[in-house]
């Protein structure tokens, strides 16, 4: 068994319904860290619909229905936790459909249906603590994926692969949001579209399959039994298991201490054959007007956000605009970091911060309203947050892009990329493949 496995298989505690976390670093990067995050005991499980949560115990036991904002529920949970274990910490997911309420955006009535999970889920464990991960020079050096064109229309159309809307709607709605950019409501928007599929497979051995054909820096496990619970006061708390496969490349925020930072992805190029062809596309990538503008709006949008709960003049755009190879893809990425008064904590940055500018748009809300109009599913946990929050108020999440929801042998897979002005609808349908073609790879072995 590779350590690989091993880890993997620390994080299965079926004492607690099958609960599982895992969070590895599996495609470092400069200034990304090689670390994964190693757990204690689950203590309980902590879910969210709208203000009202709930906490369940490894017996099943399940707490009176809590109101308020959750995220401060769940602070106060860890706070009181730490006290008998001060390394406690809780991991999980934030899904993008949270964000409308902390907009102030009316929750969209979508027109196909919806997986049922609740709007956030973290399990808490009596410790987390980062382990370092050797680096593997090797696999960075050489590790790389290329589809063709046609590669990508097979897998996207293949028996099992269901798309939710067919290239012509996706084009139509790219025109649409154009039009808006036209009129000056928006700079730019980020379009998603969905795929369907089902599969027999675990999905634990998805994610290991996935993370080790196509490693990425923030790659998430996460498991969460069912709650079957019918409270007096409200209506009944029905949601099956669900597993979370995510793949990311991009770190949402993390808070050490008093420094919080962001570093937002915009531009997107696939890998070359060759190293020739690959160091060219980098330069393509590196020299394009579109993908640097882009790049820019985002990142401004990011500054404006942390400055929301930074202390003043500490914000800092770092870097600007870098090449990051993964994989199957090339990206272009930024740096942005602040310092934070002692009084902020996680769920203020979370708010501040929510939903990333980069799987948004610019302005944020207006973007927003546009693209719930336009998709027709909801995003769920893609486009929201997978990551850690400690004890201590440390937190570090990932923008859960790349990132399959499995329900039973249901499966949902999104892809997306940010437009602006000058986008060619055709190329983004194709950019939208090729960030989830070994996610789909994986899904249909």
């Amino acid at each position: 068994m590779s350590p690989d496995q091993a880890l993997a298989l620390n994080f299965v505690r079926p004492g607690f319904s099958g609960a599982s976390a895992l969070l590895q670093s599996r495609w470092p990067r400069h200034g990304l860290g090689v670390a994964d995050i190693v757990t204690g005991t689950c203590l309980l499980r902590f879910a969210a619909v709208g203000n009202r949560w709930v906490c369940e115990g490894r017996d099943g036991s399940v707490s009176g229905i809590e109101t308020g904002e959750p995220l401060e529920g769940l602070e106060r949970l860890l706070d009181n936790i730490s006290r008998q274990h001060p390394d406690a910490g809780a991991i999980g997911y934030i899904s993008y459909e949270t964000g409308y309420r902390w907009v102030g955006i009316s929750q969209p009535e979508f027109r196909a249906g919806a997986f049922p999970i609740p709007e956030m889920q973290f399990l808490v464990f009596d410790n987390i603590r980062s382990v370092a991960r050797p680096r593997n020079p090797e696999v960075v050096a050489t590790g790389r994926a290329v589809y063709a064109e046609q590669d990508l229309l097979t897998m996207a159309h293949a028996d099992r692969v269901k798309p939710i809307i067919d290239r012509m709607a996706y084009v139509e709605a790219i025109t649409r949001i154009k039009e808006h950019i036209s009129a000056g409501d928006i700079y730019q928007a980020n379009y998603t579209q969905a795929f369907d599929l089902q599969t027999n497979r675990d999905g634990l051995e998805i994610y290991e399959d996935l993370a080790a054909s196509n490693p990425a820096p923030f790659a998430a496990y996460l498991r969460f039994p069912p709650i079957h619970w019918k409270p007096a006061d409200s209506a009944d708390w029905d949601f099956p298991e669900c597993e979370i496969i995510s793949n990311s490349p991009e770190r949402f925020w993390k808070k050490s201490g008093s420094v919080v930072e962001t570093r937002p992805i915009k531009g997107t190029i696939a890998r070359g054959r060759t190293s020739a062809l690959d160091r060219e596309n980098r330069r393509r990538l590196m020299s394009s007007d579109k993908d640097r503008a882009e790049l820019l709006m985002i990142t401004d949008l990011e500054r404006n956000d942390l400055g929301r709960v930074a202390q003043t003049g500490s914000v800092t755009v770092q870097a600007l605009r870098r090449a990051r190879a993964c994989p199957s893809i090339w990206h272009l990425e930024s740096l942005v970091t602040a310092q934070v008064a002692p009084e902020v904590k996680w769920p203020q940055i979370m708010r501040a911060m929510f939903p990333g500018g980069s799987i948004t748009g610019a302005p944020k809300r207006r973007a927003m309203e546009i693209l719930c109009g336009l998709e027709p599913v909801p995003r769920g946990v893609y486009c929201g947050a997978i990551g850690w929050i400690g004890a201590n108020g440390d937190a570090d999440f990932s923008i859960a892009i790349r990132t399959a929801l499995k329900v039973g042998r249901h499966v949902r897979v999104h892809g997306g990329g940010g437009i602006v002005a000058d986008s060619d609808p055709l190329a983004e349908y194709h950019e939208s493949l090729i960030k989830i073609a070994p996610l789909l790879e994986c899904l249909c072995r």
